[in-house]
């Protein structure tokens, strides 16, 4: 563009000083100026040069810019010598320069000593013509035109330093975005690897907990049994310290498993009325148990409200909230109280333990998080409990408070609303009626562990029900009671040998039968796409270690309603 600009400029050259000077050698100045700016034109087309260095480019540039400056003053020299009314020619041939060396300011300004090169050309064709100029206006004129050099010196040293300036911020931004981009791509590495982690987490945690519960949940079927035979009374006290540390071992498991469903998501509260005193006598009978072992007072206060929230999500977030008081509570004891407040009701359990610091409120409610626990003594449980209560009541819609002074105690509070119409039924009925409605009943369990299936046959049985086993769908179709009558109840296990799944059992088998046989699948696993896929059946799903009252109220839920 430069140099377009150059030959327009040298066309009004030729027209303007063709009125002062002979034309032909102005039309002499102007061949040279194309043969000097094409071979310009050939010089610089190849920048930057891929087989030479910037250094030469730049002397290359250099060289052109000189040529073009003393092309331009060379026409002061053709003036003094042609001219015939020098002083006018001089005069035109000023302007004439200012306006081209202005104008080669975007070629050469941003490399500095080029253009000085070029300007200190093409201005001293104008000092020596003023200089061989005589006239009144030769010392003003030069003293102008140095003045002129001076200054676009000036300004072309500016757009030097703009163009340098405007280069480093180029390439320090370059840098910039490539150590973003180096950041954002550790930073999706670093995430995939927290991704990563936290699946290999959860694949960890079902398939261990699905091991371990397993036996446990073996064990406590023949513990469960062995209760219910005649025992001396130190055989009695053995059962006792075995079953305490079977429901040790069971309480940890369901808190991996009650965590494990809500990451799963499989997790959905059902609002229905229920009796609050109902809920805080069987909370009672549990944990008052623990509170005389450890020396501790366990009271409950008497309340005739009802609350309107899912039972079993409510008795879960109570389970940890006084297992977590009981825990940390030396001396003195827990006090479990129910307050209607308006239209909702405040379940609050008060103990008299360590307490919590006011900056770590926030903190217990964290995965794994624990006070006064360094050691990680596993007695003091996982961690889990607040963080199961913190998504338990977000699934509700609901919130809990925190109230603590540390060395004095703690209290908990778990807001729900209230109901004040008619409730159903009472939730808990007596063990033994609901052992009596399962005499007779017709059970096929199904699992691969034999352990298992003796203990769930023993146990069965001591209840007057009909129990036969099979560890496999395959195993119940090529038995000959198969092409009988179903049973009245399927048990299966989720997880069985080779892949085989209790869906899989449930589906071969009602569609052997032709009708939906009602059906409890147990499982140890805590594998959320697993927990989606048994929940998915038109069945019960319980979550081993299943204690007797589990199991003997979700045999109840499924017994035939009697016909007539």
């Amino acid at each position: 563009m430069t140099l377009t600009a150059s030959l327009l400029t040298s066309l009004g050259t030729v027209w303007v000083m063709g009125l002062v000077i002979p034309l032909y050698a102005v039309l002499w100045w102007f061949a040279v100026h194309l043969l000097v700016v094409t071979c310009v034109y050939v010089g610089l087309c190849p920048l930057p040069r891929a087989h030479k260095t910037p250094r030469q480019d730049a002397w290359r540039l250099m060289q052109c810019m000189a040529a073009m400056g003393l092309l331009w003053g060379s026409l002061g020299l053709i003036i003094w010598r042609f001219s015939h009314d020098t002083t006018d020619a001089v005069i035109y041939y000023v302007g004439i320069l200012s306006t081209v060396s202005s104008g080669a300011l975007g070629l050469g300004a941003p490399m500095y000593r080029a253009y000085v090169v070029y300007l200190s050309c093409a201005v001293s064709g104008a000092l020596v013509a003023l200089l061989l100029t005589e006239g009144a206006v030769t010392l003003p004129a030069m003293a102008m035109v140095a003045v002129y050099y001076g200054l676009t010196c000036l300004h072309a040293r500016n757009l030097s330093k703009a163009a340098l300036n405007s280069i480093e911020i180029k390439f320090e931004n370059e840098r910039l975005v490539g150590q973003l981009r180096a950041q954002t791509q550790r930073a999706l590495q670093a995430q995939e690897a927290a991704e990563q982690a936290n699946q290999d987490k959860s694949r960890f945690l079902a398939a261990a907990s699905h091991d371990l519960r397993q036996p446990l949940h073996a064990m406590g079927l023949f513990l469960e049994t062995l209760r219910r035979s005649p025992l001396n009374e130190r055989q009695a006290l053995v059962l006792g310290h075995a079953s305490t540390a079977s429901r040790a071992a069971a309480e940890m498991l369901t808190t991996l498993l009650d965590y494990s469903r809500l990451e799963a998501g499989v997790v959905k509260a059902h609002r229905a009325p229920f009796s609050v005193q109902a809920l805080l006598s069987g909370l009672e009978q549990e944990f008052g148990v623990q509170a005389d072992a450890a020396a501790l007072v366990y009271r409950t206060r008497e309340t005739s409200a009802a609350a309107l929230a899912d039972r079993a999500l409510v008795d879960l977030v109570m389970r940890n909230l006084i297992s977590n008081a009981l825990r940390y509570t030396q001396r003195g004891g827990v006090l479990i109280a129910c307050r209607q407040r308006r239209m909702r009701l405040a379940l609050e359990v008060w103990d008299t333990g360590m307490g919590i610091p006011n900056e770590h409120i926030t903190e217990i409610f964290r995965e794994f998080h624990q006070l006064g626990n360094p050691e990680r003594d596993r007695r003091k449980g996982l961690g889990l409990g607040l963080a199961i209560v913190k998504r338990l009541v977000a699934e509700m819609g609901t919130q809990v408070e925190v109230f603590s002074r540390v060395g004095q105690g703690s209290m908990f509070r778990l807001w729900l609303d209230a109901w004040n119409g008619p409730l159903l039924m009472d939730e808990h009925a007596d063990n033994g009626d609901q052992t009596r409605r399962l005499a007779g009943l017709r059970v096929l369990a199904i699992d691969d562990d034999e352990a298992v299936c003796l203990g769930m046959q023993s146990l069965l049985q001591s209840w007057g029900c009909v129990c036969t086993t099979a560890p496999s769908a395959r195993a119940v179709l090529d038995s000959p009671a198969a092409q009988h009558r179903p049973p009245d109840l399927i048990i299966t296990d989720y997880r069985l040998r080779e892949g085989e799944t209790g869906k899989e059992v449930l589906e071969q088998l009602r569609a052997h039968w032709g009708q939906p046989v009602s059906a409890i699948i147990m499982t140890g696993d805590t594998s959320p796409q697993r927990l989606r896929d048994a929940q998915s059946t038109a069945a019960l799903l319980l979550h081993k270690p299943v204690s007797s009252d589990q199991l003997i109220a979700a045999m109840v839920q499924l017994l035939p309603v009697p016909k007539g």
